[in-house]
């Protein structure tokens, strides 16, 4: 794939975020070769998920790796999950405490079981983390998912959300859909608005990275109850932002950038590309520049085939396995020196400035 360079220092802080693959995939290096992974998504040319392979380049053992989080269980998050689950058998591994509730875990369990199709989306991959012998648990707000002490620093990674509110809501929703015994098995069903996802904060000390997930906006749950609330506001305000769901408006909130972000952050996000869904669209990117003028997005290449169509459905007909390269596959990687206040940045593959 693409020549990554050396590891990190142990006294050097970095965040790599990766996609899309189809999806996104972050890994974060705490120093003194801690590393936490959330997310995952699998290379387009080898199927491998994008972290593992980023750690084997670097000649990073999977022992190094604290934790795994998966922060929702959309398909375009968690695509290569359990293989990073088998591979890190040191992390313990962290979905959203919405799945710490029978009707969700009977919801997962129907959708992500032996029986369902191999259409069933993250559910499948979900449920396949689950049952490695890591050590797991639930995320929600206010949990602390790691803490100790790197180069002579505290640091800790804890979680704003779920919320309690946004929990009860989700599992309503989950419980609508768990099919009866007479029902068929199909594609587990887009719950919207996302409420249930895990958004990380890491407190580096002097400054931290923001994790958006995919959380999205609604009323007084969602964003709302994040920057809302006095626990949150109380952590470490960060200097990189991971936007949330691909930069899109439902994503997003100006009290993010006022009150969980430093002045001028840097911003990355990854986009999504489905039919007609591409995100994000020139609005959401003329809003994120406005916010910030250090925005970076990891792919901003096309994954339409360099192929005139009919000549690639011939090929189909006679090969195999065809791959097709052009991905638009990329990386965004910040790193710092401990305690340095600016960050460098990398850009791989078809990454850019937004």
């Amino acid at each position: 794939m693409f020549n990554y360079g050396v590891a990190p220092k142990s006294d050097e802080v970095e965040i790599t975020v990766f996609g899309p693959g189809y999806g996104e995939a972050i890994a974060v290096h705490l120093g003194d070769g801690c590393w936490i992974l959330a997310d995952s998504c699998e290379l387009p040319s080898t199927k491998k998920a994008a972290s593992l392979d980023y750690l084997e380049r670097l000649g990073i053992p999977f022992s190094d790796v604290k934790v795994i989080i998966a922060t929702h269980w959309h398909d375009d998050h968690v695509k290569g999950l359990s293989s990073m689950a088998e591979a890190c058998t040191n992390a313990t591994v962290y979905i959203s405490d919405v799945f710490n509730n029978k009707e969700a875990l009977v919801f997962m369990n129907a959708y992500g079981g032996n029986v369902a199709s191999k259409q069933t989306g993250g559910t499948k991959e979900l449920y396949k983390a689950i049952q490695t012998p890591n050590r797991h648990a639930f995320a929600h707000q206010q949990s602390i998912i790691w803490e100790g002490n790197v180069q002579g620093r505290k640091m800790r990674a804890v979680a704003f959300s779920p919320t309690h509110a946004a929990k009860a809501q989700s599992i309503a929703h989950f419980a609508q859909y768990i099919p009866s015994g007479y029902d068929p098995i199909n594609h587990a069903p887009e719950l919207k608005p996302n409420l249930e996802a895990v958004v990380i904060n890491i407190d580096l000390g002097e400054d931290g990275i923001l994790l958006g997930s995919d959380l999205e906006e609604s009323g007084e749950l969602g964003w709302s109850a994040i920057v809302g609330d006095d626990w949150c506001l109380s952590n470490q305000r960060a200097s990189v932002y991971k936007v949330a769901h691909h930069g899109s408006a439902n994503g997003d909130h100006p009290d993010i950038w006022s009150k969980l972000l430093l002045e001028t952050p840097a911003a990355v996000l990854t986009p999504f590309v489905k039919g007609s869904n591409n995100l994000p669209n020139p609005a959401d990117k003329a809003r994120i520049v406005g916010r910030t003028s250090k925005a970076y997005i990891s792919s901003n290449g096309s994954k339409k085939a360099l192929m005139n169509e009919k000549l690639e459905k011939r090929m189909k007909q006679i090969c195999k396995n065809i791959a097709v390269i052009n991905t638009a596959f990329g990386a965004v990687r910040f790193r710092k020196k401990i305690g340095e206040a600016d960050w460098g940045v990398e850009l791989f593959g078809q990454a850019g400035k937004l």
